[in-house]
């Protein structure tokens, strides 16, 4: 049997979703990271359902199915930021924490930054638009939600990427700790990934363009290039997600160097205080001759 290229990419990128599993069950490193091992087990099960249910279920009903994946999937991706955020701002390894202060401030300009490149992104659809489409209403909403969701998180986890490497190590969590490594292997995803939408999206309207262009009629050797073109974006993004995992594998086999015994984010700061300021301060048990737990 012939495999295409997609299908060869669909093959790897489940068995490096299976083996990532196997790493993060074996090693004992889902009890650390629950919520981004779940976001590994969902976006598995998404791989699966997306290939096995194309074409075995009705449009609506695939559609359905792919919209709320994709919304779940970005609720966890924005659990799984702040869950990485915890392990190393409100660890106490360095015997420093994050105050209330440097929490909410911070969330707000990561949030509200994330927030005005999604909306600023793309043109979003009339009303009138949205009304017309054949799928229903609350599937087009769902969809809307999903897609444009994808790079609020996906700009969101750029930056709180950034913060992560750039004060990771004020903090006690250095270029090699587990938390830290997360966050690399996020990041690159995520910025590939609005990079090449951003391509794309490009290369839609300028076809949109020379379509209602007076005069000129699109050929099906012009709609098949770009369709190509589309594709073989999609598998570039494909690829760097392969590789993002293959990352996470070698790096979760091994141990963190930088996680001491009876180190606990449990009772960490929540989020309170105005401004966005990020300071660090000494935990309340924090004495002159060394640091204590935070839990």
């Amino acid at each position: 049997m012939h495999w295409t290229a997609e299908q060869i990419l669909w093959a790897v990128l489940l068995a490096a979703h299976l083996v990532l599993l196997i790493v993060l069950l074996g090693r004992d490193r889902n009890r650390r990271f629950p919520w981004f091992t779940a976001s590994i087990v969902l976006s598995t099960v998404r791989l699966i359902a997306d290939h096995l249910l194309n074409g075995k279920l009705t449009n609506l009903a695939f559609y359905w199915q792919s919209g709320v994946t994709l919304l779940l999937g970005d609720i966890l991706a924005i659990v799984v930021l702040v869950e990485l955020a915890r392990q190393v701002f409100s660890s106490g390894k360095a015997g420093l924490l994050l105050n209330a202060k440097g929490w909410l401030g911070w969330s707000l300009v990561t949030v509200g930054v994330a927030g005005l490149g999604a909306w600023l992104w793309s043109p979003w659809p009339t009303w009138q638009e949205i009304q017309t489409q054949a799928a229903g209403l609350p599937l087009t909403l769902l969809g809307i939600a999903g897609t444009r969701g994808v790079i609020f998180t996906g700009l969101l986890t750029v930056e709180v990427g950034l913060l992560l490497i750039l004060f990771g190590q004020r903090f006690g969590s250095g270029w090699k700790s587990h938390p830290i490594r997360i966050a690399i292997g996020l990041s690159s995803n995520a910025l590939g990934y609005v990079a090449i939408d951003r391509i794309q999206n490009l290369i839609i309207n300028a076809f949109k363009a020379s379509m209602r262009t007076e005069g000129h009629h699109v050929t099906q050797a012009e709609y098949d290039h770009t369709v190509q073109l589309l594709t073989r974006l999609g598998n570039v993004a494909l690829t760097l997600w392969c590789i993002v995992l293959l990352w996470w594998i070698f790096c979760l086999w091994r141990d963190d160097p930088s996680s001491p015994s009876g180190v606990s984010a449990e009772g960490a700061p929540v989020l309170a205080g105005p401004m966005p300021s990020l300071e660090a301060e000494a935990p309340e048990d924090y004495e002159t001759g060394g640091a204590t737990s935070n839990g």
